[in-house]
């Protein structure tokens, strides 16, 4: 199982699609550690991942946690600047995440001036550390972006590339911008990518483009199923005061409050019509709080549906390249906080 420990819910940036800091929660941790100990301790299969907020915000309480936590694995996602707090640590960690949206003007429009250069530096740090896991560059994609430009770029400097689609939440468009993109931008760079992604496999490399690794393992394995993420199942984010939520990023919302680590928590399911719909044994439901709230109404619904099975389909496609080589491609060996469908 995932436990997402949430170290502080405050952010040293204010990126664009963001807004900075989460509400709902004290900016410091205040639960007994010693009860999220003796969960873990029951799980042979334990995955910590450290969010925020920026996690390494608070460095001594990550440290203090890879000393006290009994986790077989270690996950942190962090925007880099602070990455140096942990470099004694970082032989600890089975996957690091480092927020970076694309090509330079494009992560300083919606990051900053110098969020580019911050993170690539970070990225060095760890590449001439101890650390010998995957390192992956987690882009958020908005209207600015274009996937195949920006991920090929990530691709030069990082061995993994993870993005998530700026939808729903958004403050820089609504759905009718984003559905433009989507025809006049979006699917064209997908596709291209899949065409890159296929000759590089026919050519005995796998690009690691996690959104294709993960959504053709699915393709070509039948166990998998559910939500990729398994929020509020096999996955559970901590609050700072000890709640326990489905997601991290929707502290604010009732349906997320699925209990406490001193009252114990239960489970939540992705809702209709996505359990009946034709991909869902690939897709899961997307994404959790898309399920659960439609702030782009119907409209943004079926936008997102549409541009999940597209690409579902597009891959599909290239299944009988693929099965030869199916246990290379198989992707992620634990939950390790990409959402595998953008």
């Amino acid at each position: 199982m995932l436990y997402i420990i949430m170290t502080t819910p405050l952010c040293n940036l204010k990126c664009s699609y963001c807004g900075g800091n989460l509400h709902g929660m004290p900016t410091d941790i205040s639960y007994d550690d010693e009860l999220l100990k003796k969960i873990i301790q029951k799980d042979p299969q334990a995955v910590v991942a450290f969010y925020g907020g920026e996690p390494l915000l608070r460095p001594k309480v990550i440290k203090h946690f890879l000393t006290l936590l009994p986790a077989k694995h270690f996950v942190i996602n962090t925007n880099g600047y602070f990455i140096s707090e942990i470099e004694d640590e970082l032989s600890q960690f089975d996957t690091i995440l480092l927020s970076i949206d694309g090509r330079k003007e494009i992560t300083d429009l919606y990051r900053g001036n110098g969020c580019y250069d911050q993170v690539l530096a970070a990225r060095d740090l760890i590449v001439d550390s101890s650390f010998n896991g995957e390192l992956i560059a987690r882009m958020a994609v908005s209207k600015n972006t274009d996937i195949y430009k920006d991920v090929t770029h990530l691709l030069q400097f990082f061995p993994y590339v993870h993005w998530q689609l700026d939808a729903i939440w958004s403050v820089l468009w609504g759905v009718s911008e984003f559905s433009s993109w989507i025809e006049h931008s979006y699917k064209a760079g997908l596709t291209r990518l899949i065409n890159d992604w296929i000759q590089g496999i026919k050519d005995n490399h796998i690009f690691g483009i996690i959104p294709f690794l993960g959504i053709m393992t699915r393709l070509l394995f039948t166990e998998y199923n559910g939500l990729p993420c398994q929020a509020g199942t096999e996955s559970i984010s901590i609050t700072t005061n000890g709640n326990i939520l489905a997601c991290p990023i929707a502290p604010d919302f009732k349906w997320n409050d699925l209990g406490s680590l001193s009252q114990g928590y239960h489970p939540i399911q992705i809702s209709e019509p996505c359990p009946s719909c034709e991909v869902y044994r690939i897709c899961g439901g997307r994404c959790m709080f898309t399920n659960k709230e439609r702030l782009w109404g119907k409209q943004g619904f079926d936008a997102l549906c549409d541009i999940t099975k597209f690409l579902i389909w597009e891959l599909e496609k290239n299944m009988p390249i693929c099965e030869p080589i199916k246990e290379k491609i198989k992707y992620p060996s634990f939950n390790n906080t990409t959402e595998i469908i953008p």
